[in-house]
């Protein structure tokens, strides 16, 4: 695999409040975007990462089932951002998305909670992996707004899921095979939010490297505004 990451701070906040985590001899990958007031959103996310690496890394060699390793390590997480939260004053009410990626020889487990996203790019075509727990999606999966609205909607940031925010968090996971020439890319919505999926997908493929990539992407997304923390991975094949 070919490897490389970036985050931004962008060109609005005052903090990056993403997180990432990478484990290429495992195969794992992960991004956090955070949420809350002061430095709560950096805290959780960073929780989110370090928490489901430690677990997955302490028993991906005994486990006899990956996507209940992932959920349960996932959920584990939750309770623990959860519990911080209600026991100190300044990080109320804080929460985190979580997008990882776990790749074994023929497939790859993607599971997220919350906008963070992961893509494949194959033979010139982008798709997206994972649907976002947004209102604003399920409207548009209704058929209540379009895509072009969906874009622009004034609560496009409203989670319906997310870590450290209920007892329960739905984690989504689907199991996807590993295309021989794909590249898997995830990234928080600081991204997605200034870049389409055609834009992101042009310069993926017109990229000679995958950290050139990354740097365009970044770059890019702060000329249009950065509004928001920009984190990146993108793993291709050799």
């Amino acid at each position: 695999m070919k490897v490389a990451y970036l985050s931004d701070i962008g060109q609005a906040r005052e903090l990056n409040e993403d997180s990432l985590y990478l484990n290429e001899d495992l195969g794992l990958f992960m991004i956090a975007d955070g949420m809350g007031g002061h430095n709560a959103g950096e805290v959780a996310s960073k929780l989110a990462v370090t928490l489901v690496a430690a677990l997955i890394e302490e028993r991906l060699d005994s486990a006899a089932d990956l996507v209940e390793l992932v959920r349960s390590s996932i959920a584990r997480a939750n309770e623990v951002i959860l519990q911080k939260s209600l026991h100190r004053a300044g990080w109320s009410e804080m929460g985190t998305t979580l997008v990882l990626a776990l790749l074994t020889q023929d497939r790859m487990i993607v599971a997220h909670v919350g906008d963070s996203r992961a893509y494949t790019v194959v033979h010139g075509d982008i798709r997206q992996l994972t649907q976002d727990h947004t209102f604003v999606a399920e409207w548009l999966k209704e058929g209540r707004i379009t895509k072009e609205e969906a874009r622009t909607h004034h609560q496009r940031h409203g989670l319906t899921e997310a870590l450290g925010i209920t007892d329960e968090a739905e984690t989504e996971i689907g199991i996807w095979p590993r295309e021989k020439n794909a590249c898997l890319l995830l990234c928080s919505d600081g991204l997605t939010d200034m870049l389409t999926d055609e834009e992101i997908l042009a310069v993926i493929h017109s990229s000679r490297e995958p950290a050139e990539a990354c740097t365009r992407l970044i770059e890019d997304a702060n000329e249009r505004g950065g509004a928001d923390n920009i984190t990146v991975i993108l793993v291709c094949p050799e």
